[in-house]
């Protein structure tokens, strides 16, 4: 927690020590007898509140300074009251002059130095608590068994004289204890907040210029005392800030440092494990038991489209599936959540993207449960198979197309061959008869049909043999213009953008046909122009040219393969290669008006690379 960050109270009791600082300073004025009370009061008081903290919260303290310093400072609290009641002028112990007072001070400051020097190496351990109040115990014993039983603590202060060598001397001592014990905290600041070690270095830092100020004094009512008296109520003032005020406040600051550190380190790990998540390449999205995402990773906000902040919070089959299979998913997950776990623990689905189109996910489900071991969500890993669905697909399709080309072809190619062995016959028979150069032609024209034929084989037994691929017209069309070095006066216009199209590697073939029909048989024909245009979530590749145009009549026929006689196999062809992948071509142009040759694309086999359509 940072300073900026502290709770109000916590800065009005900045305000308060100031002011009570302020009005302990001119108590001495009236009284310096009651000036001193007032200020050893004070720290007492502390001390034994931050004892009452630490004793209190032992059972839930991880880390043991705040035991170790409350039980010492309970200590110090101790010998500082008969202190106080020592002090010259209060008469309670008759019989003592000011040394007496002097060494019950030392002897709590020795007591104070080597409590804020212990107690940051036993942090992480785990001292008995009243193993520690015994020990604190018998060295307060001892040291004052040596000041009133057996006198032998060195004298500290002689009137008339002043302060002893040994007082003064302690008094160094003291403060470098102090300087020490501030450095093992800060060694050790992980172990707290930064409120905490900041106050706790600040008071141990004020605490040394308290013990140099009381180098200095002649007089027990000098100035240099009251100076040291009043930085020593400061270095308990930030004593009470760091342990008292947080403790009470801001409870985890103190007591659940720890457990600060516990949740640095699950922030860290979440962190980590978001990481591994997101270089993994599947996707990884977590639902909660009401079907809303509570994560997902990098590549599922990729598939998707959408910023994982934008994902997370809606419910996941009513935002990211199709309507048409929402509810056989609402199923397979409400059964998940009731214990059926194999029913949904493998499905197939798509899902929708931002640009609306789909893409299909094979995802693996698990059931997670909470501590009681009730399902609480799922867990889904999937993997995008789009492009392998429709490879698939593709290859379906054309063991479909080849069994049906070999039928047909084995059917034309026999009629054929029937028809040459006729003429080829007649001409045997004929002798001179002048109709044999007929019949050889005709024998010949038989035999180019089935070189045709078996060219054309050639071509459509490639379709599906490779797997289909991202591929972008616009560059298909330029490669075509040039194999097909077109007339002069032919100009084929593209307005395709970044356009690509999931489509079988002899796709090129597709508008290498379209635009050589257009020019062989479209009459006189000056442009071919191809564009495009979204048609729901599909989109339409549209080849318009302006010659003559298809009779309404043959609109359809020119697809099929029994149309060669006109037109060879360049539309059947075209026609196999585009069903490939799911696209469908049709002729809608206004005979006349020129030929419109329109290919629907369907949902999922198209992108725009270089902007939405």
């Amino acid at each position: 927690m940072r300073h900026e960050n502290a709770e109000p109270g916590i800065q009005r009791s900045l305000i308060v020590f100031a002011v009570l600082l302020t009005a302990l300073a001119a108590t001495s004025l009236y009284s310096y007898l009651l000036f001193h009370v007032i200020a050893e009061f004070v720290t007492i008081v502390i001390a034994i509140a931050v004892f009452i903290v630490a004793w209190n919260a032992r059972t839930m303290l991880d880390n043991s300074y705040l035991l170790v310093t409350g039980i010492g400072l309970l200590f110090v609290a101790g010998i500082e009251l008969l202190h106080t009641l020592a002090y010259k002028g209060m008469g309670i112990f008759v019989g003592y002059d000011a040394n007496l007072p002097t060494q019950l001070w030392i002897a709590t400051r020795y007591l104070l130095a080597v409590t804020l020097l212990v107690a940051p190496f036993m942090i992480r351990r785990k001292p008995e608590p009243w193993k520690v109040f015994s020990i604190f115990a018998g060295i307060s014993g001892i040291l004052l068994l040596s000041i009133f039983v057996v006198p032998v603590f060195p004298d500290c202060y002689i009137e008339g004289v002043g302060l002893t060598p040994f007082k003064v001397w302690s008094e160094y001592i003291i403060s470098a204890l102090l300087a020490l014990g501030a450095v093992a905290v800060y060694q050790r600041r992980s172990a707290f907040s930064p409120w905490v070690v900041n106050h706790l270095v600040a008071a141990i830092v004020v605490a040394i210029a308290s013990e140099l100020a009381f180098t200095l004094y002649v007089s027990v009512y000098g100035i240099s005392n009251l100076i040291g008296h009043l930085l020593m109520v400061l270095s308990f003032g930030f004593i009470y800030l760091a342990f008292v005020e947080t403790g009470i406040r801001q409870p985890y600051a103190v007591l659940f440092t720890d457990l600060v550190a516990s949740e640095e380190q699950l922030r860290r790990e979440k962190d980590r494990l978001r990481q591994y998540l997101d270089i993994a390449g599947a996707l990884f999205v977590v639902l909660d038991r009401d079907g809303r995402v509570t994560l997902i990773n990098r590549r599922t906000s990729e598939i998707l489209g959408y910023p994982a902040d934008a994902v997370v919070g809606e419910p996941w089959i009513e935002r990211f599936l199709p309507p048409g299979v929402q509810a056989r998913h609402r199923a397979l997950f409400l059964g998940l959540m009731r214990g059926d776990a194999e029913s949904g623990r493998y499905a197939k689905t798509p899902v929708l993207t931002a640009d609306g189109s789909e893409r299909i996910i094979e995802w693996h489900n698990t059931v997670l449960r909470d501590d009681a071991g009730a399902a609480c969500g799922t867990l889904s890993s999937g993997e995008d198979i789009t492009e392998r669905q429709y490879a698939e697909e593709a290859l379906r399709q054309a063991n479909a197309k080849l069994n049906l080309l070999s039928g047909i072809t084995r059917h034309d190619i026999l009629n054929q061959i029937n028809v040459a062995r006729a003429y080829i016959d007649f001409a045997g028979e004929g002798g001179g008869d002048s109709a044999i150069p007929t019949y050889l032609e005709r024998a010949r024209a038989a035999v180019d049909e089935i070189q045709k034929q078996v060219e054309f084989s050639r071509d459509y037994q490639d379709l599906g043999v490779k797997a289909p691929a991202w591929q972008r017209p616009k560059d298909l069309i330029r490669e075509s213009v040039a194999d097909l070095a077109l007339p002069a006066g032919v100009r084929v216009r593209t307005d395709l953008a970044g356009l690509e199209v999931y489509a079988d590697p002899m796709v090129k073939k597709v508008f290498y046909n379209l635009i050589d029909n257009a020019v062989r048989h479209g009459g006189a024909v000056t442009e071919v122009r191809f564009s495009y245009v979204k048609c729901g979530q599909d989109l339409t590749i549209v080849c318009e040219d302006d010659g003559t145009g298809i009779p309404e009549s043959e609109k359809e026929a020119i697809f099929r393969e029994a149309y060669k006689r006109r037109y060879g196999h360049g539309l059947f062809l075209v026609s196999g290669i585009l069903g490939i992948t799911g696209m469908t071509i049709r002729e809608t142009g206004v005979f006349g008006e020129g030929a419109r040759f329109e290919i629907r694309v369907p949902n999922g086999g198209w992108r725009c690379g270089d902007g939405d359509v």
